[in-house]
């Protein structure tokens, strides 16, 4: 189990998803439609269906290519779910009226909508079966992690059903070689790089660093922005108490950001542990990048449903609610299966 920031407050327990209602995203775009331009942007609410199934069923009623069709990440299947896909600006809208989800036409854009392009997700996940004390527990909680921080982890849905994602991507680092589709070789290696980072902040948690800054640290400004390195950490530390930025772990890769100092040899050597180096990642195209640590929850509240807890809150693109609500859960695996989201 990843440690928890609130490790000295009982957790509520209890079950997530047990109706897709219980699990409710709303997208938060990085932009609207500008008014003119060769796609239409659609906003497009699903429920206990897929993202990519929802990218097909546009393909086959519009009859467009598949990569015609954009979007900005994978929203959960067991949930209710709001998001914006773009469709080439010339598509018979009348056909949309035949879609299994319901369609909203926003307006023309310049350009496709792409991995990545947006702001955040708005949860409101209900947790059924809490703890009784589950108010107080909650609130002593939701403070501390306002005050601190939580440590933005890759879920274990990063992994793979089985879980053995990230086992098969590192044979591959080792060996050059993967076989399988281009989204298999994807998802495998991409599994190794989550489990590397996870390990990462595992261990500046474990050493006392995760609100700490260190010499050679990347930063990045929160909740987004520029991306910088310094060697000077009594100079940053200020600037990470207030939450303006954050350290920023690695994403392995043979073109990601290095990090210098104190931090650059703290990398090397959760690689080291695995026996891989930097060059391992080329053979197989992984670029590596950058992930922000240390997040602090914005617009939380935890609102009240028939005596359970309902949690409303928005979080960076790419972060998983289950890992930040596993924090007031605080059980062996958050239940359900919360597709990889806009990373």
């Amino acid at each position: 189990m990843l440690p928890f920031i609130s490790s000295a407050i009982p957790g509520i327990g209890g079950l997530l998803r047990t109706e897709p209602e219980d699990f409710i995203v709303q997208e938060l775009p990085a932009y609207e439609p500008s008014g003119d331009g060769e796609h239409l942007i659609l906003e497009i609410t699903k429920r206990q269906i897929t993202t990519q199934a929802i990218a097909n069923e546009l393909s086959r009623l519009l009859g467009c290519p598949q990569d015609a069709i954009g979007f900005a990440g994978m929203k959960d299947r067991q949930a209710v779910t709001t998001q914006r896909f773009s469709v080439p600006a010339n598509s018979d809208t009348a056909k949309l009226q035949e879609c299994s989800a319901s369609v909203k036409i926003l307006g023309l854009h310049r350009n496709k909508i792409r991995k990545g392009h947006l702001a955040g997700n708005r949860f409101r996940i209900r947790v059924r079966q809490a703890h009784h004390d589950w108010p107080k527990r909650c609130q002593d909680i939701s403070s501390l992690l306002c005050e601190k921080g939580f440590p933005n982890f890759y879920g274990p849905q990063r992994f793979g059903r089985e879980g053995n994602n990230a086992t098969i991507g590192e044979k591959a680092l080792k060996t050059g070689k993967l076989f399988g589709p281009k989204w298999r070789k994807w998802l495998m290696v991409s599994a190794i790089q989550s489990l590397l980072f996870n390990e990462y902040l595992c261990q500046r948690i474990d050493d006392g660093l995760f609100a700490t800054a260190i010499s050679g640290d990347v930063f990045g400004h929160l909740p987004r922005g520029g991306v910088f390195v310094s060697t000077s950490p009594a100079a940053e530390q200020p600037r990470l108490d207030r939450f303006e930025i954050s350290p920023m772990g690695p994403i392995y890769g043979y073109k990601m950001m290095p990090a210098q100092d104190q931090a650059a040899l703290r990398e090397s050597a959760v690689l080291k542990a695995h026996d891989l180096t930097l060059d391992a990642f080329r053979a197989l195209k992984a670029e590596g990048s950058r992930r922000r640590l240390r997040l602090r929850p914005h617009n939380l509240s935890i609102e009240m449903q028939e005596g359970d807890p309902i949690f409303c809150v928005d979080l960076p693109a790419g972060t998983y609610a289950t890992v930040f609500l596993n924090e007031f859960m605080k059980i062996e695996e958050c239940q359900g299966e919360e597709d990889d989201i806009d990373d």
